[in-house]
């Protein structure tokens, strides 16, 4: 088992909602060996037993802040809980943060854990990402990588 887990959540035939899954397909190869992969689609609730024994978990989603598609945001899940209102920030709001909670309660919450999201643009019935939201995955791959600490990462093949 990797200590690091990359988490992509997201629903892949609602358009920009799948970008989580999008992103782990193009993370494929790009990544050093030691960091660990999952398409978490929506289904959060089964995630909890990847997250144990974990040092650090990157969760890749789409969310609706109201800012230009594409935009990409870096937070930690305690720094949505404190600015948080009624309005969910998530398009999966309520699974990332459950998961969280659960893991934490069962003491089997990583050391670090990280949301890296899109803005999204399109939420319609689709398995396509609009042009902003999949040009903005390159630019998740390589926040990725500084978050990981990867300094001296060869990346592998552009598209």
């Amino acid at each position: 088992m990797s200590d690091f887990l990359v988490i992509g959540i997201g629903n892949p035939i609602m358009s920009d909602d799948g970008l989580g899954v999008h992103a782990v397909r193009y993370l494929e190869g790009r990544l050093p060996d030691n960091v660990e992969l999952i398409e978490g689609s929506v289904y959060c609730a089964d995630l909890l037993p990847f997250l144990e024994n974990r040092r650090k978990v990157v969760f890749i989603d789409g969310v609706d802040a109201g800012a230009e598609p594409g935009t990409i945001f870096r937070f930690s899940p305690d720094e949505v809980r404190k600015r948080k209102g009624i309005e969910p920030i998530s398009l999966h709001d309520f699974g990332i943060y459950e998961l969280i909670t659960a893991a934490r309660l069962l003491d089997g919450c990583p050391g670090e854990i990280t949301l890296l999201a899109v803005q999204v643009k399109n939420v319609e019935v689709g398995e396509e990402l609009s042009q902003e939201v999949l040009e903005a995955i390159p630019r998740v791959h390589k926040l990725l990588l500084d978050d990981l600490g990867v300094t001296d990462y060869d990346e592998t093949p552009e598209d």
